[in-house]
């Protein structure tokens, strides 16, 4: 082993040292080197006599030998015997000592270079050794609407200005630890919005995710997750409005390439007062892809979108039913122009065809949805806090006038992070 070998190169070199120290310092008691080399030499013959075989005999005998110290004294007789490896890996991995698995991976990914299955698991086990992770950030925002009701175009008779203005409070927590053999990420968010003009109208949402994240090939994450989400209005007396609860499946690139994430998504939407027409399950599609944008350093996002939301059948309480398909596109760019800040445009759009929109009539009614904005982001502005500053221009053209609206957003948030 590599560690007797130094060990007995030191005790070679220290014992030359003292012998020559006596010869130099007592020549009446001096000792010949001849003599030195001759132990040193029954030493080495001794020390190399040692018999891996009848070791690992007498540990099957012995009943206080553990299965650990077998695989281990295996591996010391074959240690390029990929089998004995996997089974020593595997046993420190279970008696919870990651540094010995990956440094047994390592060496079978050299033994083995050909088979990515080692990469992959020195990669999950410096993952799992990682230390528990807790973020939480806290964002508080203005907003205000020129056409906050979203009244339709053709409404001239407003009875004043339909403006709104609106503060909200956003908490979220995204904590990453390691449970039994698994890390798990737990992800929350808590949402208040306060509407100035109509108590109604205020929103308060409370979400929560939980799920195992696993490694899978070529440096891509996989986290299925559980997800529960409640949301309330009018901030006097609380109602309940909605409440959900499905499954998503979560696919995250940490390596190079434009495709960074894909999610699909299925849940169950339940409104507190309504049932026919509304009550839904909802399947989504997403992905994320961040190209290249006139130099390296600029991208822009691209964020594809399908939704399939298949409402119970029947009318709701406006008669209508909400059954439709959906597919959006969401673009960002962003360029730094001074230290700290970045500007940027922002695009989105979608189409929305309602299927059966209205039970037993003829009403029909698809949507185009169509935002333009800008936003900029300015760091340390004021010290620890990201400000974000966005416009955007809202224009829903539908085939039901009633329907068709434009509205125009200013906002503003100061996020911080701990």
């Amino acid at each position: 082993m590599p560690e007797i070998s130094i060990l007995f190169r030191k005790l070679v070199f220290l014992t030359i040292m003292f012998a020559t120290a006596v010869n130099f310092q007592s020549p009446s008691n001096a000792v010949d080197i001849k003599d030195v080399k001759k132990s040193l030499n029954q030493q080495r013959t001794q020390q190399s006599n040692i018999d891996i075989s009848s070791m690992i005999q007498t540990c099957k005998q012995d009943s206080g030998c553990n299965n650990s110290r077998f695989i281990f004294l295996q591996l010391l007789k074959n240690p390029k015997d990929l089998n004995l490896n996997l089974l020593y890996a595997k046993d420190a991995e279970r008696r919870g000592k990651l540094d010995r698995a990956i440094a047994t991976y390592q060496r079978m990914a050299f033994l083995d270079p050909a088979n990515r299955r080692w990469k992959d698991n020195i990669e999950k086990l410096r993952d799992l050794s990682k230390p528990a992770k807790t973020n939480i950030a806290a964002v508080l925002g203005f907003r205000v609407d020129s056409n906050g009701p979203l009244d339709a175009d053709r409404d001239a008779d407003r009875n004043g200005s339909s403006a709104e203005h609106n503060g909200s409070i956003v908490l979220t927590l995204d904590d990453k630890r390691k449970l039994g053999d698994f890390k798990y990420q737990t992800t929350g968010q808590f949402y208040a919005d306060k509407n100035h003009n109509d108590p109604v109208s205020d929103l308060i949402l409370g979400s929560l995710q939980f799920g195992p994240l696993l490694n899978m090939e070529k440096n891509w994450k996989m986290r299925p997750a559980l997800s529960f989400e409640r949301l309330a209005t009018d901030r006097k007396k609380r109602n309940s409005f909605s409440y959900s609860r499905g499954a998503l499946l979560n696919f995250a690139n940490s390596n190079e390439g434009p495709l960074r994430s894909t999610d699909v998504s299925l849940y169950y939407l339940d409104f507190w007062d309504e049932t026919p027409g509304k009550d839904a399950w909802v399947l989504t599609t997403s992905a994320e892809l961040e190209l290249e944008a006139f130099k390296p350093e600029n991208k822009i996002r691209l964020s594809p979108r399908m939704v399939f939301n298949g409402a119970r059948g029947g009318g709701g309480s406006d008669g209508f039913r909400d059954l439709y398909y959906e597919v959006s596109l969401g673009m960002e760019y962003s360029r730094e122009i001074a230290g700290n800040f970045e500007i940027g445009p922002t695009f989105s759009y979608y189409y929305r065809d309602y299927i059966d929109y209205e039970p037993g009539g003829s009403t029909t009614r698809n949507d185009h949805n169509f935002n333009l904005g800008l936003q900029a982001t300015a760091i340390n502005m004021i010290p620890n806090i990201i400000t974000l500053i966005n416009y955007s221009f809202e224009r829903n053209k539908s085939n039901l006038v009633e329907e068709t609206y434009r509205n125009h957003t200013i906002s503003i948030s100061f996020v911080k992070t701990f």
